[in-house]
Order: C-alpha cells, then sequence, then structure tokens
C-alpha cells in the first residue's frame, strides 16, 4: 500500500476519510491525517502525534476561517496548511503519498495545487451525496471514490472513468469479541430501561425524522429510545425529543462505545428522508450494529434496499412500530444474526484498505 496523507474530519468522528486513513495504514501505508483546520487561538491539541501503527494525526492551523472571505486570504492560509501538511509528511518520511481529501471549501485549490506540485496523486473522497457542491472537488481531483451508488452514477456520467465506486466501510476492532445483550449494559446505560431502541450517533436533532420518533415514543411510552451526544452544541444536552422514554448519553471512546452498541435491543435508524442528503447517503451506523449482529429497524433509504430481509423497514409511526415488534421478537439464535455479521466483515477497513491497495498500488 502506497504512504497517503489524509485531509479530512476530526479524528475523533470516524469519518469515511478517518476510516479511509485506518484501511490504508493496516494495509501497510504509512499515513499522515489531518483534523479539519483550527484557529490559532483557539486551545486545541494541534501536536503531531501517532495514533496506532503507521498512522498520525495533527490539527493544521490557520489565523480564522472567517478571514476566507476576504480576496486573497483563501490562498494564503491554504499554502500556510501546505507547508504545514508538507513538513510533517517530509518528517515522517512518507514516500510518493496520494493525497486524500474529504471537503476543503475555499482552501481546497491552493493545497491542492501544493501537492500537485510535491507529486502527490489527488484522490477526492466524495463522502457525502451533495448536489451541486462537488464539482469543484472532483475536477481538482485525479481520481474520486464515492461511496454513495445515487452519487457515483450522477458523477460517472459527468467525470467518466475517473470516478470508482468503493463500499463504505467500519473499523470493527472495538467490536470484535463481544456479546451482543442488553443485560450486560456498561454503567452508564443500566438505568436505562429495555428494550432500548439505540441510535449509535450523534446529531440525532438533525438526521433523525423527530415527528415520527416522537409519535412512536408516545404510543409506547415502554421503549426507550438512546443516543449519544457528539460535542456541546445548539441543542445543550437535551435528547432528541422531549420525552421521558428518549435518552442522551455523552460521546464515547471506541471500546466504551461498542459495549454501549452491544447493550442496545435493536439498532435503531429513523432518519428523516425528505432530506435529500440524508436520503442518499449510506447509512454508517448499520455496520455497528451488523457488527454484532443486532436487528435492525430503520426509515426505507436507497441504500438499504440492498439489505432486504436483514433490516426491518417503516416509513411512518406505525409502519416503524410493526417493524419494532418484528425487530424484538427475533430469536437471539436467529441465523440472520450471523448473516449480518458476515455482511459487516465485507464492510471492514481492513476489506476496504485490500480493495484501495488493489485502485492505489
Amino acid at each position: 500500500m502506497r504512504d497517503a496523507i489524509v485531509y479530512g474530519y476530526d479524528w475523533e468522528g470516524a469519518s469515511t476519510t478517518v476510516r479511509i486513513a485506518l484501511a490504508m495504514a493496516r494495509a501497510g501505508g504509512k499515513v499522515l491525517h489531518c483534523d479539519s483546520v483550527s484557529s490559532v487561538i483557539r486551545r486545541q491539541d494541534r501536536r503531531l502525534h501517532s495514533l496506532e501503527p503507521n498512522l498520525y494525526t495533527f490539527r493544521p492551523r490557520i489565523l480564522a476561517s472567517r478571514l476566507n472571505r476576504y480576496p486573497g486570504m483563501p490562498r494564503m492560509q491554504g499554502a500556510a496548511v501546505a507547508r504545514q501538511i508538507l513538513g510533517h509528511a517530509q518528517a515522517l518520511g512518507l514516500n510518493n503519498p496520494v493525497f486524500v481529501y474529504a471537503w476543503m471549501g475555499p482552501l481546497l485549490a491552493p493545497i491542492c495545487q501544493a501537492m500537485k506540485a510535491r507529486g502527490c496523486l489527488l484522490v477526492h473522497a466524495h463522502t457525502h451525496y451533495l448536489e451541486g457542491m462537488e464539482d469543484e472537488h472532483v475536477g481538482q481531483s485525479d481520481l474520486t471514490l464515492v461511496i454513495s451508488r445515487p452519487a457515483f452514477h450522477r458523477l460517472r456520467a459527468r467525470w467518466g472513468g475517473k470516478t470508482l465506486f468503493i463500499p463504505d466501510a467500519v473499523n470493527l476492532r472495538p467490536f470484535r469479541g463481544l456479546r451482543a445483550g442488553p443485560e450486560d449494559a456498561p454503567s452508564m446505560l443500566a438505568g436505562v430501561p429495555r428494550p432500548r431502541l439505540g441510535y449509535a450517533g450523534a446529531n440525532a436533532h438533525d438526521h433523525l425524522n423527530k415527528r415520527v420518533l416522537r409519535e412512536l415514543l408516545e404510543r409506547h411510552p415502554e421503549w426507550h429510545f438512546v443516543s449519544f451526544q457528539w460535542r456541546p452544541s445548539v441543542f445543550g444536552m437535551t435528547p432528541a425529543v422531549p420525552l421521558p422514554n428518549a435518552h442522551l448519553l455523552p460521546w464515547q471512546a471506541a471500546e466504551p462505545f461498542a459495549r454501549c452498541v452491544a447493550a442496545f435491543d435493536i439498532g435503531f435508524m429513523p432518519y428523516d428522508c425528505s432530506n435529500v442528503v440524508l436520503y442518499n447517503n449510506p447509512p454508517m451506523k448499520l455496520w455497528d450494529y451488523f457488527a454484532l449482529g443486532l436487528p435492525v429497524v430503520a426509515t426505507p433509504l436507497i441504500h438499504l434496499r440492498d439489505y432486504e430481509g436483514l433490516v426491518y423497514l417503516g416509513e411512518t409511526a406505525p409502519g416503524l412500530e410493526k417493524a419494532v415488534e418484528a425487530a424484538l421478537a427475533e430469536p437471539r439464535d436467529s441465523p440472520l444474526r450471523e448473516k449480518r455479521k458476515e455482511r459487516a466483515e465485507k464492510h471492514s477497513v481492513e476489506a476496504l484498505g485490500r480493495l484501495l491497495n488493489e485502485i492505489l498500488g
């Protein structure tokens, strides 16, 4: 596997670019991951440090994002970020690295130009379904990797063979060896009664159909919905809906997070299908549930059509009610649970690393 510089989102968010960085490092490449940029006045850890063998991360600094609205500032700040990245790449001894990037906004052109001058292959990781916002990012690239099938077909028609489809992936290491069992809940979840309908993610306020979720929980006060808070937000520490059977946990590191998911009765993804981005993007949480064999209940996103028989679908509150009842009735020894685990292994970061090795060499 070639060495790589991966410019993406915050490491703790476990985004697609984070998983690509993991995949390439575990396939044998040396990888420098760059967190999203930070202002010099913010007190955030920006030091280069090792995450696991072959994998390093740091946070580039700029003066301030708001300055990018002024002429010339994106180029100046982008060039400064590129110098920081290339300095760390040289210190780590990266050999002919590819440059993998997601969304960079106004810093795109100067950073990509600097990497191109270094001789890096530019690889755009198209991590989200976006409409009318990706052409500049794809256009800069030598190769674009897409995880959303609708986005792939649209971009393929526009950009041809430089666009390739890759499956979404998950880091299965925290889940391997865990036994799914709601009765073995970690302390932070032990006070939440069963059955637990768990959403293995944050941003529930933004991503879920709160109207349908509220109606479902009002119909069944004995069902308890659990989600996580990523970081302090305008919503504060409040659950997605203001009901006594809706619970919010603080965000966890990978291992305690996996133990929480293992203590869910079902994996729950009542996404808002009216949101075109959510509707067309693969739900990354699916693999957290499948890694443990958990029954999954969800609204009918496009990508879930490939998992008929492994996911229980519902569109309205009554439809989700029937889906939850069926999921809760699924036997613990059902063969469906092993089938879900098998599908998850095909979407591991190790499997993605093997594929990227074939693509990038």
